[in-house]
C-alpha cells in the first residue's frame, strides 16, 4: 500500500466502481473511486469533466487525492486536458524549456513537474506547470487510453463516452 503521494501516483490502479456522467450546469462530470492492490484507497479519485455541447473539446481527466492516510496536501495530483478551448502557459515557472510555452490544444500537468523536493509538496495551486502531450490524441477512446496509461489505471475503458449534445444551431 502506498505511503507517499509519489507512491500513490506511481501505483497500478483500478476503477473501483463505474458510474454515469452527470450534468452540472453546462458540464458533464464523473468522479470514480480508485483501488490499489484490491483495496479502495480512501480519498483517491479519477475526476473527469467535459462541456456538454462541445463534443471532443475541453475534456479534462484529473487524478486527485483528498484522504488523510497519506501525509501531504490533498488535491489534484495530475491532469490531462484534451482539446482545451484556451491555451495553457506556464508563465515563468517549471522546467526552462516549458517556461512561457503556449500549449494548445492538449496538455498534461504531471505530478513530477509540479512536485517540489525543496518544500516536499506540490507547488502552487492547482498544478500550474504543464507540458504538451507527446502526440496528437485522435478521439475520446484514444484520450482514455492515454489517460489510463499516464495515470496507471488499468481498467480505464470502464469510463463511457460522455453523452454530448450535438447541436447544429449557430
Amino acid at each position: 500500500m502506498p505511503d507517499t503521494l509519489h507512491e500513490l501516483v506511481k501505483a497500478e490502479k483500478l476503477i473501483a466502481a463505474a458510474s454515469e456522467w452527470t450534468r452540472k450546469g453546462r458540464r458533464l462530470e464523473l468522479k470514480l473511486p480508485l483501488e490499489i492492490d484490491g483495496l479502495i484507497e480512501e480519498g483517491l479519485f479519477l475526476r473527469a469533466s467535459a462541456l456538454e455541447r462541445l463534443p471532443d473539446r475541453e475534456v479534462v481527466f484529473q487524478l486527485e487525492y483528498h484522504g488523510v492516510r497519506i501525509p501531504g496536501e490533498g488535491g489534484p495530483l495530475a491532469r490531462v486536458e484534451w482539446n482545451s478551448i484556451r491555451p495553457h502557459n506556464n508563465k515563468g515557472i517549471g522546467p526552462p524549456e516549458l517556461r512561457f510555452l503556449e500549449q494548445s490544444p492538449s496538455h498534461m500537468h504531471l505530478f513530477e513537474d509540479n512536485w517540489s523536493d525543496t518544500t516536499g509538496a506540490l507547488r502552487g495551486d492547482n498544478l500550474p506547470v504543464a507540458r504538451p502531450v507527446p502526440q496528437p490524441i485522435q478521439g475520446f477512446d484514444e484520450c482514455l487510453r492515454f489517460v489510463g496509461s499516464l495515470f496507471r489505471i488499468n481498467n480505464i475503458t470502464l469510463v463511457k463516452t460522455p453523452e454530448w449534445v450535438y447541436s447544429f444551431d449557430l
